[in-house]
């Protein structure tokens, strides 16, 4: 019986002990969160040789030290949390503080060691964060300091190709390639500028004309065929500009030995642009053929990044999903500044390039991340009932009557009243003249108003958006919330709702309908085919107006005017700019004004 006992008390010690532990990392995360980083730091420093926390205290307290500008403490300490932790599973994130720190001591040589091993995505975020305010000279210099390091030397060369063709230093390029074994995607370096009075443009795309004798086969056509009389649409406009362009269409017919003989048998030659192909298979036979024959490819559709590959001749019209992200959130750190708490969701996996974009860039900046999850209808109607959720505070024990007159007019405070029963009885308790006794009391959201500045949800579901607005409009705070612009087209959702809450949206297909020349380009448009045109009509017509303006400019290696990293205004879109990149860096963040969409990113800069 003793030894019972005294096994009790020792499991109720060790209890008692890392209930004790776990509550004062809390406390320690919620300072931190707060900004009270030495505060934070009293905490995490008791807490570092504890055999749970001790790697997040360790982690925590060199973040802190960061954050009060402490670089020398910081570096110092992350250094400490790699040797004592080597193989926490957060240990990438240590390797990518390590560099960030080094490279602000100007340890370029420690820096570069540290985020080798880091995945090539982060190194990129990383490299571009620390550098892309430096001039191409200053990254020479960087350079001279660790002459042997491969990531600089890398990164230096897409600087250098980002610059104008005439401006870049060719003779620095061949000698880093050549040094690092690096193959220069300079694709334009050996290229002339080749002008012509007419340029050809194969637009290869699953038409499946075999098949549209059935019905099923025209309906689910019909993008192609909207996006193909929208490209010629564009193409009768332009030749009133005097830039002539040749259409012609190649039937992939969603099949790779199809496209593979329409390679062989020589029907894309004469093309100066290609436009497709949509499906994987397809793609691969003319992205190999795009980057022997050095003829640019465009795909119209997709966001995935992973279409282009390593072809350097390959792009993407619209943003990729990373581009979406992280376009987000240079709007975010911006919009939610005075508010660094954010939660980020997403549902499928493309939407999860999306959300991790948007976390890393937004963490660069000083926010913190609550919570990063994958939705799912389940998870998120718990997420809708963690947040509207609430429990009564009884407010009299601690103010007195004229205080509580005072707490009820302050804005989303309303003080309640009733008589105090007594909690076992339920009996109403009287005072000493019998009269009963008023109980004051409020109720309050289990998350406290203002706790969280922001809610990134990448997710295309009805289901979802409904849950998130939802939960927007019966909280008293005011909780910015980013979404998809198809949440428009959701009728659950009124387009008051969406203004009243403040909802922003990616909106990368963003079509401008208001501009004076629309309405004479319908008509032209319901007079050439019969019909107005729809979102894939006009999707076409500015593929086309853009591509078509570079070709007329640029000559047929209209890569050279992308790299300079112009940006070309749309004519029904929001334009175009790639710079380095072979995604369009374009992507409207929008609001509803007056019901209308209007993009806040023209009005942050």
């Amino acid at each position: 019986m003793k030894c019972l006992i005294f096994f009790v008390l020792i499991f109720s010690f060790l209890f008692g002990f890392g209930q004790s532990v776990q509550a004062e990392y809390l406390e320690a995360k919620r300072q931190f969160s707060l900004g009270n980083y030495s505060s934070a730091q009293l905490s995490f420093k008791s807490l570092i040789n504890d055999d749970f926390f001790g790697a997040y205290s360790s982690f925590y307290y060199a973040l802190a030290d960061l954050k009060q500008d402490n670089k020398k403490e910081a570096y110092d300490m992350f250094l400490q949390t790699l040797h004592h932790y080597p193989n926490w599973n957060k240990i990438e994130e240590v390797y990518y503080w390590l560099g960030y720190t080094a490279f602000s001591l100007n340890k370029y040589h420690d820096g570069f060691t540290h985020i080798e091993s880091l995945s090539t995505g982060l190194k990129e975020s990383l490299l571009r964060s620390e550098f892309s305010g430096y001039t191409v000279d200053e990254l020479e210099k960087t350079y001279e300091i660790a002459p042997d390091n491969k990531l600089l030397a890398n990164y230096l060369i897409k600087r250098i190709l980002s610059q104008p063709y005439s401006e870049r230093d060719h003779i620095l390029l061949s000698h880093l390639s050549n040094k690092f074994d690096i193959e220069v995607m300079d694709v334009e370096k050996d290229l002339k500028m080749i002008k012509k009075n007419k340029y050809a443009i194969a637009a290869v795309l699953p038409f499946m004309y075999e098949s549209l004798a059935h019905p099923q086969t025209v309906i689910k056509n019909s993008i192609i065929f909207n996006l193909y009389q929208g490209m010629k649409m564009a193409q009768s406009d332009l030749k009133k500009e005097g830039i002539l362009l040749e259409i012609f269409p190649i039937d992939t017919k969603k099949n790779k030995s199809e496209t593979q003989k329409i390679v062989s048998d020589g029907n894309l030659e004469n093309a100066d642009l290609i436009i497709g192909p949509l499906y994987r298979g397809p793609n691969e036979v003319i992205s190999k053929y795009s980057e022997e024959n050095k003829i640019p490819m465009i795909n119209p559709l997709s966001s995935n990044s992973e279409i282009t590959g390593d072809n350097a001749y390959s792009f993407l019209f619209k943003p990729s999903y990373n581009t979406q992200g992280r376009v987000a959130a240079v709007y975010s750190k911006k919009k939610f500044k005075e508010n660094r708490l954010a939660y980020v969701f997403y549902e499928k996996h493309k939407d999860s390039l999306v959300a991790n974009a948007y976390k890393e860039e937004i963490e660069k900046e000083g926010f913190l991340v609550v919570k990063f999850e994958r939705i799912t209808n389940e998870s998120a109607q718990q997420i809708q009932k963690d947040f509207i959720e609430k429990y009564e505070f009884r407010l009299d024990t601690m103010y007195t009557t004229e205080q509580l007159d005072s707490i009820n007019l302050l804005p989303g405070r309303y003080v309640k009243t009733r008589p105090l029963r007594d909690q076992d009885s339920g009996v109403i308790i009287k005072d000493d003249e019998g009269n009963d006794v008023t109980e004051y009391y409020e109720e309050r959201f289990f998350i406290q108003p203002d706790s969280i500045g922001h809610m990134f949800v990448a997710s295309g579901s009805n289901l979802l958006a409904n849950n998130f607005i939802s939960l927007s409009e019966v909280r008293t705070d005011t909780i910015g919330i980013i979404g998809y612009q198809n949440w428009l087209e959701f009728s659950t959702i009124s387009y008051d709702q969406f203004e009243r809450l403040d909802i922003a949206f990616i909106s990368p297909d963003l079509f401008n309908k208001d501009l004076s020349w629309f309405e004479a380009f319908k008509e032209d448009f319901i007079s050439g085919y019969g019909q107005e045109p729809e979102e894939y009509h006009l999707l076409g017509y500015e593929l086309i107006f853009q591509f078509g303006k570079l070709l007329d400019k640029y000559g047929k290696y209209f890569q050279m005017g992308l790299r300079t990293g112009k940006y070309f205004k749309g004519k029904v879109m929001g334009g175009i700019q790639y710079g380095m990149f072979n995604d369009n860096q374009v992507v409207p963040i929008t609001k509803l004004e007056g019901l209308k969409l209007v993009n806040q990113i023209d009005k942050q800069n």
